[in-house]
């Protein structure tokens, strides 16, 4: 399967398909821009990024750190291959016409749609050592029985960004981007099983402190409704200890901001 990254956002499912309506599309894609606003609002207007060009096989990459919703300083590797034939060429100079391949360490991706995007040659093959080897082998029965391609927050917000930022039009791009340096990858991505067990580390942070926040409003909010008919036990019971705090994240690598690079 070939498709572009337009046609992702249009239909994931491919044109034509009818799985999912077009009434539910316009939805999800409200749903994903009111997200993205929010994480621009959280991150104040800040995503780090860096694009790349391969002379060579004339393909363009764009790497970018996806914040977490729910953890705060998290943020997932998230890539984009673009490249053309002769038929997508007639699209200009508008990337979202070019054809894509994805890669994410979103969960969402890896373990709903990574061995889908790569059954359907939608995955980047050269990020295959980046990915886990079980999401790569084993079927999502459970999270994707019917082995669909479909919307991925990640990859959505990646859209969102380079709209926001002109970035599909590939002159924009180009004087923004460096030579395609495979080690980049090697170094600034982290494997998606490693990726996972910190987010697993970072939720169960976020859980305790919206336990500490909740317990401690209903312990307030008892002891104002029994007053003095509260006991002493009881008052003990009640109270909320809230000296836990949440283990920082670490090994996350630190990408600037995109670079200008002059071109001749």
């Amino acid at each position: 399967m070939q498709m572009t990254f337009e046609d992702y956002i249009n239909n994931p499912m491919g044109k034509g398909s009818a799985v999912m309506s077009a009434a539910h599309r316009e939805v999800m894609r409200m749903q994903y821009k009111k997200k993205f606003d929010n994480i621009l609002l959280r991150e104040k207007g800040k995503i780090d990024y860096r694009l790349f060009k391969d002379n060579k096989s004339n393909t363009y990459w764009i790497y970018a750190k996806i914040p977490s919703e729910l953890c705060k300083d998290f943020y997932y590797d998230t890539i984009i291959k673009f490249y053309a034939d002769e038929k997508v060429k007639a699209g200009g100079r508008d990337l979202f016409k070019y054809y894509a391949e994805f890669y994410s360490n979103d969960p969402s991706f890896v373990y709903t749609y990574a061995y889908v995007f790569s059954h359907n040659n939608l995955f980047i093959r050269e990020l295959s050592s980046k990915m886990s080897k079980e999401a790569l082998k084993k079927a999502p029965k459970e999270k994707n029985p019917t082995e669909s391609v479909g919307y991925v927050k990640s990859l959505y917000f990646v859209y969102l960004l380079m709209q926001n930022r002109n970035l599909n039009k590939v002159n924009i791009f180009e004087k923004q981007s460096d030579p395609l340096d495979p080690n980049f990858f090697r170094t600034n991505v982290m494997n998606a099983d490693q990726k996972i067990a910190e987010r697993e580390e970072a939720g169960r942070g976020v859980s305790q402190r919206k336990k500490v926040v909740l317990d401690d409003k209903i312990a307030r909010k008892v002891t104002r409704m029994a007053g003095d008919k509260l006991s002493d036990r009881s008052r003990d019971r009640l109270a909320v200890k809230t000296t836990k705090t949440t283990k920082k994240i670490s090994n996350i690598s630190e990408v600037k901001t995109t670079k200008k690079t002059k071109r001749k």
